[in-house]
């Protein structure tokens, strides 16, 4: 079984993680022209626990950050092909209509779509954190990274120690996780890594956090045994993947795939 990732569908965005409507159309056309099957966040979760899949050529297909692109572009395209999906979402730019755009972001979901989509029974959520997306801003040591990695104590002139990040790691999870759940009334277990920013602590604080699955961004085929807090997707929503691009994919996943089995 392979992942894949997603983040914004949309036209007229020059950015490398965009990709046009009509791409992303290309890439589901193949799929169902190659009998690759999406398969439902629950049926991935019960092959996770069970390694049993009913469904030949499995793929789970995943959005992360939430932008509203998944409901206005990418959505009715999977609804065509009664294709599943899950987006992980960034819980505190879920927001009202009134107020969600005052940010110099590009344009999040709202609550109520959500639960539109959610009521399709195509439409999965879960977390990319509540407020650690962001990169950090360049401390003095000339670091950058996620705010799910160590963060400079400006007001202290160090970096957090490991209790500190722990605590702040374990609050954000656990506050995402539970507000999520409370208002998709759906329990809300697994958890993308934003920029794929991954360690022991984060796996364990996700682990104590309540979640169950955890998604990275290593590329790689998803077999029955592999870590559930360590889940390989391939990040095919950039510009430069079309269809030569998911073809050379599936056949090195395959390969790989039989070459263990043998």
């Amino acid at each position: 079984m392979v992942v894949f990732t997603y983040h914004h569908v949309a036209k007229g965005f020059d950015q490398h993680y965009a990709i046009t409507p009509e791409q992303f159309a290309g890439h589901l056309s193949f799929l169902h022209e190659n009998g690759l099957n999406p398969i439902s966040l629950d049926e991935f979760t019960r092959f996770m626990e069970t390694g049993d899949l009913s469904t030949d050529n499995a793929v789970l297909i995943t959005f992360d950050d939430g932008y509203e692109s998944y409901y206005t572009d990418a959505f009715p395209i999977l609804m065509s092909y009664g294709y599943p999906s899950v987006n992980f979402v960034i819980a505190d730019r879920l927001r009202d209509a009134a107020d969600r755009k005052r940010e110099n972001m590009t344009t999040p979901l709202t609550r109520q779509q959500v639960k539109e989509m959610q009521g399709s029974g195509l439409a999965a959520f879960g977390s990319q954190t509540y407020s650690l997306h962001d990169e950090q801003e360049q401390n003095e040591m000339g670091e950058l990274g996620p705010e799910t990695a160590p963060v400079y104590r400006e007001n202290l002139q160090r970096l957090e120690v490991e209790q500190e990040y722990r605590d702040r790691l374990y609050v954000d999870f656990s506050m995402s996780r539970v507000g999520l759940g409370e208002w998709t009334d759906h329990q809300v277990d697994t958890i993308s890594l934003p920029y794929g920013y991954t360690s022991s602590i984060v796996r364990e604080t996700a682990q104590q956090a309540g979640y169950r699955y955890v998604f990275t961004s290593t590329p790689g085929v998803v077999k029955s045994g592999t870590n559930p807090f360590a889940i390989p997707r391939f990040d095919v929503g950039v510009r430069d993947v079309d269809v030569t691009t998911l073809h050379q994919l599936f056949t090195k996943a395959k390969n790989e795939f039989e070459g263990e089995q043998s």
